[in-house]
């Protein structure tokens, strides 16, 4: 496809840059909306940081905008599920640890079902959870992602609509004839583009001017098999910020196989490669796997502590810390990123497709990107 003058840059209305769940989700919301859109990346579907088999849907944030937008997001996911026909989150609900009045405060204002239950009825909320010092906090409404069967659903809706083409870079030619988009089988012309493109997305913002300070590092997940006096109770979802154990981490069960996932939180836990790709002298992901394998022993007696697999993923992070994420906006360019971001996709697809029909970014994501550029955040 070629304009009638000889150019060769292909003309589009609306690129979007990534098919992780949240390209997909904005994709999708596009689409339904009747917009002339097409969704690149260079890889299948979910394959970058939206793989893996589970993540953690949760209600409670450290910022009361964020719980707003996680239940929109639930009420969303909700209705992807009726679309689809299957289930997308579990029913596990979630429990934490260290959690206090000041914690859910937020939750209490949102109208979030929550309550507290005394550390003696820790087995009745968490079946493989051993004896805890204080109160747990439980969220009935949270539960399991199903994450692989949410991107094979995505990935359904936007059929016709994914490109498998690496994007080189995203510029601005200043002729008022659209963004340019380089990739490795065509150029294009958007009149918007929307960045959502994990780790690269910084690098491809670049390219009009936007800077968005983005830290990745190698994060490992080891999952454990569940002992069989703890199958058949409740296996929630996990987060213990107590400390009490030696470490703060998070858990969610892989569906119903069986097996429970676990992974350490807080600063300076994941691993940052060097400039080279290489893992910086001394570390490896064992250390990891070990410290969390270790508080397996400890605090989920219910878990067998050796781990049945692992999986390396990239956390990116943005200064604010793990419960931040974020849109930047130029003219014809939206970008967002950050982390946890897929529990929040359904209503974060919405809001970017806002900005590529009005070509300005929805209040939400502006505030959201102000608080991800604060330094004091608090983990998970």
């Amino acid at each position: 496809m070629s304009s009638s003058n000889g150019d060769l840059r292909r003309p589009l209305d609306v690129a979007v840059i990534g098919a992780g769940v949240l390209g997909l989700a904005t994709t999708d919301a596009l689409t339904r909306r009747g917009a002339d859109v097409l969704c690149f990346d260079g890889r299948p579907p979910g394959s970058g940081q939206s793989g893996g088999l589970t993540r953690t849907f949760r209600h409670r944030h450290d910022h009361e905008d964020t719980v707003a937008l996680a239940v929109a997001a639930r009420q969303r996911y909700r209705s992807w599920e009726e679309r689809y026909g299957r289930r997308l989150i579990g029913d596990e609900g979630a429990v934490y640890a260290g959690m206090g009045p000041a914690d859910v405060a937020a939750l209490a204002r949102r109208g979030v079902p929550h309550h507290f239950v005394s550390a003696d009825r820790h087995r009745e909320v968490f079946a493989a959870l051993g004896p805890v010092d204080g109160p747990l906090l439980v969220d009935p409404g949270a539960g399991a992602i199903r994450a692989r069967r949410t991107i094979a659903a995505l990935t359904e809706w936007t059929r016709g609509r994914v490109v498998m083409a690496d994007v080189h870079c995203v510029t601005d030619p200043g002729d008022g004839r659209g963004i340019e988009i380089q990739t490795h089988e065509a150029i294009y012309r958007a009149r918007h583009v929307v960045i959502c493109a994990g780790t690269a997305t910084p690098k491809l913002a670049s390219g009009v001017g936007l800077r968005i300070p983005l830290h990745c590092a190698l994060h490992a997940r080891p999952h454990y098999q569940v002992r069989p006096e703890a199958i058949g109770g409740p296996l929630p979802c996990w987060v213990d910020r107590s400390g009490a154990n030696g470490e703060m981490v998070y858990g969610s069960p892989i569906g119903r196989t069986g097996q429970y996932v676990v992974g350490l939180i807080g600063d300076g836990v994941d691993i940052a490669l060097t400039d080279e790709g290489a893992l910086p002298a001394g570390r490896t992901m064992d250390e990891h796997v070990r410290r969390v394998s270790a508080y397996v022993r400890r605090a989920l007696p219910g878990l067998e502590p050796t781990p049945v697999g692992v999986r390396v993923c990239v956390m990116s992070k943005l200064p604010a810390g793990s419960d931040s994420f974020g849109g930047w906006h130029t003219d014809g360019v939206t970008a967002s990123t950050g982390h946890n971001l897929f529990k929040l996709a359904p209503v974060l697809g919405e809001l970017l497709a806002d900005a590529a029909q009005h070509n300005r970014l929805p209040v939400e994501l502006e505030r959201a990107g102000e608080r991800a550029l604060a330094t004091s955040g608090s983990p998970r």
